[in-house]
């Protein structure tokens, strides 16, 4: 019996090729997400440089929906289109909200799905 314990070591082809598999998927997984996560980093920074826009208050809102348009398609983000992205106006505040979701096929019929909701407060000076 002691033996037969000592020569019982490490793991088996199935645990490794069970291992692999695990990897695989979750490298998969990071691959197809991370893309999406950074395009939400840059609209995050759009969102951001409205702040530094002078009289941004002043404009319309079709301008500023155009601007954020404009700046995102300069930064490469096409998963937004314009009706993702609004823009309400009341005396010296103007709220700017982008609500959105990317889906991205992964395998087969598996896709992932995700939302994003960004919104900045642009008070006047």
């Amino acid at each position: 019996m002691k033996r037969m314990i000592s020569k019982q070591r490490g793991m088996t082809l199935t645990g490794w090729m069970t291992v692999i598999a695990l990897i695989l998927f979750f490298a998969l997984l990071g691959m197809k997400i991370a893309p999406i996560y950074l395009e939400n980093l840059t609209v995050k920074d759009v969102l951001k440089s409205l702040k530094e826009e002078p009289l941004i208050t002043k404009k319309t809102s079709a301008q500023v929906k155009n601007m954020v348009m404009k700046r995102l398609n300069i930064n490469s983000v096409y998963d937004l289109k314009s009706e993702h992205v609004s823009v309400k106006k009341s005396p010296g505040v103007m709220k700017v909200d982008i609500t959105y979701t990317v889906q991205k096929k992964m395998v087969g019929n598996m896709d992932i799905l995700v939302s994003f909701s960004d919104q900045i407060e642009l008070v006047s000076n």
